[in-house]
């Protein structure tokens, strides 16, 4: 144009070599730029190996010491798949969430650590260890440590409802992993019990432990009402050994069905429901009003 025809020819050439080397720099810093975007993806992170960490001797040490004594039998030595996947580190890990590790994943940590040994020394214990926590991004003892503070001090989130005062839905049946046999063999068992063995099994359920609450609760059963309910009947002969007679001739599918009935009623119970079902239970005369 007549504009462009009346630049200097020098300040024009010099326009132009400023044009380039700016475009010049833009490519280098793009490239630079992408290059950092890359390594930072590319970076591992590092997992903590210090002390009390997955890759400490002594916690490897004390977790092979818990698991052989959970294994079965723990006189012989060594341990089992069982005693393995019993670890409190292993349970807390261990789950159906897209980040757990499922129970296929153990039995291939199992697998390719263990060697096809079905019980494992000190050395294949460490192998079955270092494989599960291949499977995770972060130390498994650090990730455990925080699942157990989840379960012990849940937070409240923000628009949750409120926990009603009935007992949990269940998360299990009664008697859903049990084969047929297994059913009657636990029903014959029930029927044989003599008086003594019924007052311990009274007293069991009087002195409940966090682990046996928590079993109960999953399966939608108030373990405070298990425990008022072992006490009435221990205060009164007459309605144990009334229970124990209606037990003595039901088949295994009646006792299964009771049980899983029971089960269900409990579960949508509130505490007055519970205080009521049991003045009932200790005063029959209150059904008829």
């Amino acid at each position: 144009s007549k504009a462009v025809k009346q630049i200097p020819e020098d300040d024009l050439s010099a326009a132009v070599e400023a044009l380039k080397a700016q475009k010049k720099s833009s490519g280098v810093i793009d490239a630079t730029v992408t290059d950092e975007a890359d390594d930072e993806d590319n970076e591992t992170k590092e997992i903590y190996t210090g002390p009390g960490s997955s890759a400490d001797s002594e916690v490897i040490d004390a977790m092979f010491r818990v698991a052989e004594l959970m294994s079965d039998p723990p006189a012989t030595g060594g341990v089992t798949f069982a005693g393995f996947s019993s670890l409190p580190v292993i349970q807390l890990l261990s789950g159906e969430r897209e980040f757990d590790l499922s129970n296929s994943e153990l039995k291939e940590c199992w697998a390719n650590g263990s060697l096809g040994a079905t019980r494992v020394d000190r050395n294949g214990f460490e192998r079955v260890w270092k494989e599960v926590q291949d499977y995770f991004e972060d130390d498994i003892m650090g990730e455990a440590r925080k699942e157990a503070k989840k379960q012990v001090s849940p937070k409240k989130k923000r628009g949750a409802s409120k926990p009603t005062s009935g007992t949990p839905a269940p998360s299990t049946t009664i008697g859903e992993n049990l084969s047929s046999d297994e059913v009657k063999t636990i029903n014959e068992r029930m029927k044989n019990l003599s008086n003594n063995e019924v007052d311990t099994v009274l007293e069991m359920m009087e002195k409940m432990d966090p682990a046996q609450e928590a079993r109960l609760k999953a399966m939608g059963v108030d373990p405070a009402l298990m425990q008022q309910t072992a006490q009435m009947l221990k205060d009164n002969p007459g309605m144990r050994e009334q229970a124990k007679k209606m037990m003595e001739n039901m088949s295994p599918e009646e006792m299964l069905a009771a049980s899983q009935q029971a089960q269900k009623q409990m579960a949508g119970m509130s505490k007055e429901d519970v205080g009521k079902t049991l003045e009932q239970l200790k005063n029959p005369s209150l059904n008829k009003e």
